[in-house]
């Protein structure tokens, strides 16, 4: 039996919460299985599970309060079909309510039979008392109404509210919930950004240039998707984040410089400086999961880069010494809680603890000591985390310069406009600012 949109959507959504994997890959595998990418269906299916991830603590306030029994022991793929339910019940308008209880029954009694009336008297009550569910007060408890009604973890508004304050950190959590723009880089080593505007343009795709990145477009509307374009297939472009974009501003490298990307994931900022300093020069891209680093050589072969060496490395070890104060430059892209990519990763929001954040923190003070030891005498080591925690930021660099007097904190250089650019120094970049992701970068000069 074929299963409906709708049902897809409550099988991805379960597995995102028992694998922990995020939601891009499954979604992609979903769509290319069912050929439903660049389909009416595959924008349904993609509009329930990112909205159901991005409001899920606002639906399940509401479901905990409906609920007859302990929410949270429920069986996941049951929680789902209510949330499901409920997420069009409330935020959308593409079926009728009945046809929507419909749907959310005869997907329970496929998955779990014996709660298909449960799933019935949960959604129907919830149409009979949708005005008189109780929230918390704005005035009496800001923080759990922030919490509850732009669907984010009390521990994280929490920590938000200490370092923004209650206005800024809900303008915060409303923006993680909108949809975030989907940002190109421009593969400058073939094709300048105005001359692949104009082509995409041509072909029917409405982008517009980012306002801080000179390398980056915005990609309004399109017919397709652009990844599987010949422009995609050619190297011209990249899928990446225009605050991503800008760390590799931070580094103002020359054409010869030699440089250590010492967290490169699949590449996108090692790939970024290799077009900003015209293919000439050296980068070295170490990764510790032999996954990232295939997918970051087979990005080096598709957009035309030669001076990128990928190896394996594990940088929670000291480097040897064979390459210690060897780079013009080092970048730590460090792995940290994501804080500042929810609105594309929301499901990060419910995997998350503040004890993560502690272990990050952690690893992030081990890693930047290992790899600053790579770093010449008057060279860069550049720090950046997708975190808005100080935990896992400012703190982060107050520890290295306290234990490290020969670094010392430089400002961002011309490239990097003044307003991402804190009273100390430190570069930062706001969803509810500048329409990116959640950025931290910090420059530190080797005496």
């Amino acid at each position: 039996m074929t299963k409906t949109i709708r049902h897809l959507a409550v099988d991805i959504l379960t597995q995102i919460q028992k694998s922990r994997e995020f939601a891009s890959p499954l979604l992609d595998d979903c769509l290319n299985k069912h050929h439903l990418s660049g389909t009416p269906d595959g924008r349904l299916l993609t509009h329930l599970v990112y909205g159901v991830l991005r409001l899920r603590g606002h639906l399940d306030g509401i479901l905990t309060r409906l609920y007859r029994g302990n929410f949270e022991k429920l069986d996941e793929g049951v929680k789902n079909v209510l949330r499901v339910g409920l997420y069009q019940l409330k935020f959308s308008d593409r079926l009728p309510d009945f046809a929507v209880v419909n749907e959310a029954v005869k997907i329970a009694k496929i998955i779990r039979p014996d709660k298909s009336a449960l799933v019935n008297a949960v959604l129907r009550n919830y149409l009979r008392r949708a005005d008189q569910i109780p929230f918390p007060s704005h005035e009496k408890n800001q923080t759990q109404y922030i919490a509850i009604k732009h669907a984010h973890p009390l521990w994280l508004v929490k920590k938000w509210v200490k370092v923004f304050g209650s206005e800024e950190t809900e303008s915060l959590c409303s923006a993680n919930n909108q949809l975030p723009p989907l940002t190109l880089r421009v593969n400058t080593l073939k094709i300048s950004r105005a001359e692949i505007k104009q082509k995409l343009g041509e072909a029917g795709f409405d982008t517009k240039e980012t306002l801080y990145s000179p390398d980056g477009l915005i990609l309004n509307a399109s017919a397709s998707p652009v990844q599987k374009t010949d422009f995609f297939d050619a190297g011209f472009l990249r899928l990446q984040d225009e605050g991503g974009q800008l760390i590799s501003y931070l580094f103002n490298a020359g054409k010869s410089s030699s440089i250590l990307d010492a967290c490169s994931g699949s590449g996108g900022k090692a790939t970024h400086l290799a077009a900003l300093m015209k293919n000439n020069g050296r980068i070295v891209a170490m990764d510790h999961s032999a996954e990232r680093i295939a997918e970051l050589t087979r990005e080096v072969r598709r957009l035309g880069i030669s001076i990128i060496e990928a190896q394996m490395a594990d940088l929670s070890v000291e480097l040897p010494d064979s390459i210690k104060e060897k780079f013009d430059g080092v970048l730590v892209d460090a792995p940290c809680s994501g804080t500042g990519t929810l609105r594309r990763n929301p499901e990060i929001k419910w995997r998350t603890t503040e004890n993560d954040v502690t272990a990050f923190a952690v690893a992030q003070k081990n890693i930047l000591q290992n790899a600053s030891a790579a770093v010449k005498k008057g060279g860069r080591l550049i720090y950046c985390t997708c975190s808005l925690l100080p935990d896992e930021n400012e703190n982060i660099i107050e520890d290295f310069l306290k234990h490290h007097p020969g670094f010392s904190l430089c400002p961002p250089p011309d490239s990097i406009h003044p307003t991402l650019v804190d009273t100390h120094g430190f570069f930062h970049t706001y969803p509810q600012r500048h329409n990116m992701d959640g950025f931290f970068g910090a420059i530190l000069i080797r005496s």
